[in-house]
């Protein structure tokens, strides 16, 4: 290899570092981080609003994403992890949530696309919710954001679509959220994410767990 085709080589070499570089920046986005959970380090009471447009946070990801919680907890966040295209939809227990990749994207988005898979959404701060009475053959779950634990005054919710009860933690937090699922699971069945860790059960009033 003579003289010229080196600096050819080097010269295409640094061509390419350049595109991958340029990539990789355009895959780094900033993106909104806040709850409603009361007490959290994230709490903001305006989280939950349509079009928020709180503080950013400080990090890069790849991708932004909003969770809509049944009991009324809205999460937004960023992530790292891989796989998630603009649009893209998870849909957990007792929650919907949908991703997006351009800076502060995860606002102006109630998750429509990821319909008709039920989405609550929830306009003001909230930490529990009333009780409700139950039928014979409903499934009878505590319902609370932020209880570590449960006694006589937290609410009960039931529901005869219910399949089992649900303990959540938020693991950045360690706020619990305590709900019933429309979803069939094991009994004592657990399982984790990179923001959540959830255990199920299923008979009334079962989900007690402190995790």
């Amino acid at each position: 290899m003579d003289k010229h085709e080196v600096e050819v080589l080097v010269r295409l070499i640094g061509v390419v570092a350049l595109v991958v570089g340029a990539a990789r920046v355009t895959s780094a986005f900033t993106c909104y981080k806040c709850n409603n959970i009361l007490g959290d380090p994230d709490f903001d009471r305006n989280c939950p609003v349509y079009s928020y447009n709180g503080k950013p946070d400080i990090h890069i990801w790849e991708a932004c994403y909003i969770e809509f919680y049944v009991g009324g907890l809205t999460l937004r966040r960023g992530t790292n992890g891989s796989g998630y295209y603009d649009g893209y939809c998870t849909h957990g227990s007792g929650y919907t949530g949908c991703y997006c990749k351009a800076d502060l994207c995860n606002t102006n988005s109630n998750c429509s696309q990821c319909y008709p898979t039920q989405t609550p959404t929830t306009d003001a701060a909230s930490t529990t919710l009333p009780s409700t009475t139950s039928s014979p053959d409903s499934l009878a779950c505590y319902q609370c954001v932020g209880c570590s634990s449960v006694d006589s005054s937290t609410p009960v919710i039931s529901d005869a679509s219910y399949q089992s009860c649900v303990t959540t933690v938020v693991l950045n937090s360690g706020n619990v959220i305590r709900d019933g699922s429309y979803d069939q699971h094991p009994d004592g069945e657990c399982a984790q994410d990179e923001e959540t860790k959830s255990c199920w059960c299923s008979s009334n009033r079962c989900n007690t767990i402190e995790l």
